[in-house]
């Protein structure tokens, strides 16, 4: 019962002091009760609020000085350190978990058995992983989407191989053919019933996108917290629960 590193060094106990480069990670570790053992964390993580008040930069531009003066003995990162950043890391003593981005609800549950592994072994990674696996589909459960295209705060489109793909098609059917995210109209395979689209957005612009025009007019707009797709945790379900309510309000609307 042992979490491996990227580079295979063992964990071989739960640590008692972590820190945290990633957003996402942060939630996850609160989620699932480890939250108390974080004495570093991203300017980033604003969530659970008040969750840690020490922050050392942002993935991107991490503070190795500080985090090696911290000295947690776990640094949780979902954005590649350089190879120099990493190395200083581990010359200090400080393991580095680097978790993959999700792009399968499968994946999206890799994300908590990672970090389940590191403080409670294996068994208990692979029981937050088919945890997280089950609510997820468990908050999915119940939207129908019917034939649809997922719009992204650039107005591009998701397609396969995407996070967003992968949550929506829980609950319906991709028309963006693309691998990736698309920005050219031949990757849409038919006429979407709904548009669903980051809230960032507005109805105008996505009927003024040249990708979008020819189907804003028949199709319904959802909006959603694009957020949530950038930053994997439990929140997923806030995303479900904006189409499930906008859904009930245009059924009401066309009675």
């Amino acid at each position: 019962g042992k979490a491996r590193n990227a580079d295979r060094t063992v964990i071989d106990h739960s640590p008692d002091s972590i820190a945290s480069l990633s957003p996402a990670a942060t939630e996850i570790i609160a989620e699932l009760g480890f939250g108390g053992r974080l004495c570093a964390v991203s300017r980033y993580c604003d969530f659970p609020e008040g969750i840690c008040t020490v922050t050392v930069g942002s993935s991107e531009n991490p503070d190795i000085d500080r985090i090696t003066e911290l000295s947690p003995e776990v640094l949780f990162t979902l954005t590649p350190l350089a190879e120099r950043e990493q190395y200083a890391l581990e010359s200090a003593g400080i393991t580095v978990v680097e978790l993959e981005s999700p792009d399968s609800a499968e994946a999206y549950g890799d994300l908590y058995g990672t970090i389940a592994t590191v403080f409670g072994g294996e068994e208990a990674g692979k029981s937050a992983a088919e945890k997280a696996v089950e609510s997820l589909k468990s908050a999915a459960q119940g939207v129908t989407l019917g034939d649809f295209l997922y719009v992204s705060p650039k107005l591009t489109a998701a397609g396969s191989g995407t996070f967003e793909n992968a949550m929506l098609s829980l609950c319906g059917n991709n028309m963006c053919t693309a691998d990736g995210y698309t920005s050219s109209a031949e990757d849409i395979s038919g006429a979407p019933q709904y548009i669903i689209a980051a809230d960032s957005l507005t109805a105008a612009d996505i009927t003024g996108s040249e990708l979008l025009s020819g189907f804003a007019a028949d199709a319904d707009m959802i909006f959603v917290p694009a957020e949530r797709f950038e930053r994997p945790s439990a929140r997923i379900s806030e995303v479900f629960a904006a189409i499930r309510e906008q859904l009930s309000d245009t059924a009401q609307t066309d009675e």
